[in-house]
């Protein structure tokens, strides 16, 4: 047997070998591996804090619009644009919330950029009157968003609006007579006569007529959202057209073509007195327009009814001639004179009006002035029915009514349908521009309103269209349930006295009217088609205005009478309809003084020779005309307080009578008992 004897003992092992092969031979090092993870951490954390840093103390960056379009790297990315507000800042209502948009170029490329700010900031940048406009050069911090090859971006805060210059700021007024060779985004101003206004969809345009050139102007629609009613005021007047006016702006090239100032601040337009106008018939009028194109005249005539959609402005409005040759025509008048001039809860179709017009072409007349005269009331009722059967255009009040169902357009705009008692229902529609200045929400389901409007069709859909914002008005009782007529049978006048105590129904004459003092009470006296019988009907003052009123119902005019029958020959008043109406009895001074006691009739163009007032403010008016004779007015005060006069008319004034033949102790009188029972004509 061989032995092989151990090296272990013989052999040095080098320190390298120990290390790797015999790691037993030493004790080795021991390491805390949960420090480490510490050390890790905190190097992690440092590092973040370190990112943190960077990025919160590191400048916003400015980015070129061209970088940015079609790029969808930076979708959602916050950063500066700056450049030059290159159109009129716009604003709109989407999906109900106010929007404005603000376009940006900043000549990297063609493309200029659309940047939005939406409700609460829109709102805001109004209040705050800090909205960048055309010609400025701006920074502004948005957030981008990008979509395939289009861009655009939304304002982040006020703060991050910076208005760094503004053309004309400072520089003091340029007048210009035209912007032929006037650069773009310059601040200039012009003066002349307002022509051809008319309503786009950016805000109202009008031409500055000036001794050289027309001159466009626009006012943005923004303007109404930053100044409210003061705006409305001055468009109103500047829609009439005619006016002189001095009015500065910025130079926008629209489409790249048109030259036009865009008005920045309404500071900025200043209106003149309005020219001498000269006064012409309506019918003249509307067969010659063509001859008084671009004059200020002054006309008279009836206004007929509103025939416009509901967002129009001006609107459209019908009026007829006063003589009664049945001569109609279109008038545009601005809503802001409309709501002025026909407050649909006082003035109603029928009304009379002298006019102030602007005549802009031969077929385009604007109003800038309308003052009522002669007043008819609107239509009443509470009826959705009766409401429903009036003809389209007409100024109606349609009183307490059940809100059946209300809603928002996205626009902003109300659609409320409401119903009465019988289950009848139509739309009442209230425009944007109305509802945003109600002053309240829309109404709810459930609750009891009155409205007040025009009568309208809009495809199939009958409305009533607000224009005005008192024109709806929230009632707290709920609607009567509909009245149930009682039953009047039918007969002839001459049986009357054998119905005393039937509630009967009957034709006669109009013939005669007279007033107990004591009762209170008016007497018509209703004769048969022979004339030959005849029986008193009993009824209040405003019963009697309201059916038989002598300014508008001639003396026979052949009318039925429901009511009951209290003796032989009278008969208490319920309710009346005119069948056959004759024009009122028209007759002069002498004439009149020869008419028997009663009779309705009507005095045109007499003089005031004299006038006082009696005790409760009765007025007391002596007339004449050519014949010479004399007779006296007498207007109750019940009269006198609906005629908007504070004081009868000097003497000299000539003025048109209506109503029935009265006498007083020895005074010869007509008693005047209806607002149109007097009009002063000059």
């Amino acid at each position: 047997m061989i032995e092989v004897s151990s090296t272990s003992d013989s052999r040095e092992y080098p320190e390298i070998e120990k290390y790797l092969y015999y790691p037993e031979t030493e004790e080795r090092r021991l390491y805390n591996v949960g420090f480490l993870k510490i050390i890790a951490v905190a190097l992690v954390i440092a590092s973040v804090v370190g990112v943190f840093a960077a990025a919160r103390y590191s400048p916003i960056p400015v980015v070129r619009i061209s970088d940015v379009q079609g790029n969808v790297l930076m979708n959602y990315a916050t950063f500066y644009v700056e450049g030059v507000v290159v159109e009129p800042p716009r604003v709109d209502y989407t999906g109900g919330k106010l929007r404005i948009t603000i376009t940006v170029n900043d000549n990297s490329t063609p493309v200029s950029l659309s940047v939005y700010a939406y409700d609460p900031l829109a709102t805001e940048m109004i209040r705050e009157r800090k909205i960048p406009f055309i010609g400025d050069r701006v920074r502004l911090l948005v957030q981008l968003r990008v979509r395939e090859d289009y861009a655009y971006a939304y304002l982040q805060d006020l703060r991050g609006v910076e208005i760094l210059e503004r053309p004309g700021t400072g520089d003091g007024r340029v007048y210009v007579e035209s912007l032929e060779n006037i650069a773009e985004y310059s601040y200039v101003c012009v003066q002349g006569l307002v022509k051809s206004p008319r309503n786009v969809s950016s805000g109202l345009l009008f031409d500055v007529a000036t001794s050289r050139d027309t001159v466009t102007v626009l006012i943005p629609i923004i303007l109404n959202h930053v100044y409210g009613d003061e705006a409305s005021q001055v468009i109103s007047n500047l829609s009439a057209g005619g006016v002189p006016v001095d009015v500065c702006g910025v130079v926008y090239y629209y489409r790249g073509t048109s030259p036009e100032i865009v008005v920045r601040e309404l500071e900025d337009v200043s209106i003149g007195a309005l020219p001498e106008a000269e006064t012409v018939g309506f019918g003249d009028l509307v067969f010659n327009t063509a001859l008084y194109e671009g004059q200020t005249v002054k006309t008279q005539a009836r206004f007929l009814g509103v025939f416009c959609e509901a967002f129009d402005d001006p609107c459209r409005l019908v009026f007829e001639d006063v003589e009664g040759q049945g001569i109609t025509g279109d008038i545009m008048m601005p809503k802001a004179l409309m709501a002025t001039a026909l407050d649909p809860w006082s003035v109603g179709s029928g009304t009379v009006f002298n006019l102030t017009v602007n005549v802009v072409n031969s077929t385009y007349i604007v109003a800038y002035a309308a003052d009522p005269v002669e007043v008819e009331p609107p239509f009443e009722t509470s009826s959705v029915e009766e409401a429903l059967a009036q003809e389209r255009g007409r100024i109606i009040v349609l009183r307490n009514v059940t809100v059946e169902s209300s809603s928002k357009t996205s626009g902003g705009s109300w659609r409320i349908y409401v119903r009465d008692p019988s289950g009848f229902n139509i739309l009442v529609f209230v425009p944007s521009t109305v509802a945003s200045s109600m002053g309240f929400d829309i109404p709810a389901q459930g609750t009891y309103i009155s409205v007040a409007g025009y009568r309208h069709v809009y495809g199939s859909t009958d409305e009533i269209v607000v224009y005005t914002v008192n024109g709806v008005v929230a009632e707290t009782a709920p609607p009567p349930p509909p009245p149930q007529p009682p039953a009047f049978l039918e007969i002839d006048i001459k049986s009357v006295p054998g119905y005393v105590g039937s509630n009967v129904s009957f034709t006669g004459l109009f013939y005669a009217i007279r007033y107990d003092s004591s009762l209170r009470i008016y007497y018509v006296e209703v004769r048969s088609s022979d004339e030959e019988f005849a029986v008193n009907v009993s009824m209040s003052r405003a019963q009697l205005v309201s059916f038989l009123d002598p300014a508008l119902v001639g003396w026979k005019s052949l009318i039925r009478i429901n009511g009951t029958v209290k003796s032989a020959s009278l008969v208490e008043y319920v309710y009346g309809e005119v069948v056959e109406l004759r024009d009122p009895l028209t007759v002069t001074v002498q004439q009149a003084l020869a008419q028997p006691l009663g009779r309705p009739l009507v005095v045109l163009n007499a003089t005031v020779v004299s006038s006082r007032v009696l005790s409760g403010n009765n007025w007391e008016i002596n007339i004449t005309d050519s014949t010479g004779a004399v007779i006296t007015v007498f207007i109750p005060a019940s009269t006198v307080s609906e005629l908007n006069m504070t004081s009868p008319p000097p003497n000299g004034a000539l003025v048109k009578v209506a109503g029935y033949r009265d006498v007083y102790g020895a005074k010869q009188e007509i008693v005047v008992i209806s607002k149109n029972g007097f009009v002063v004509l000059g």
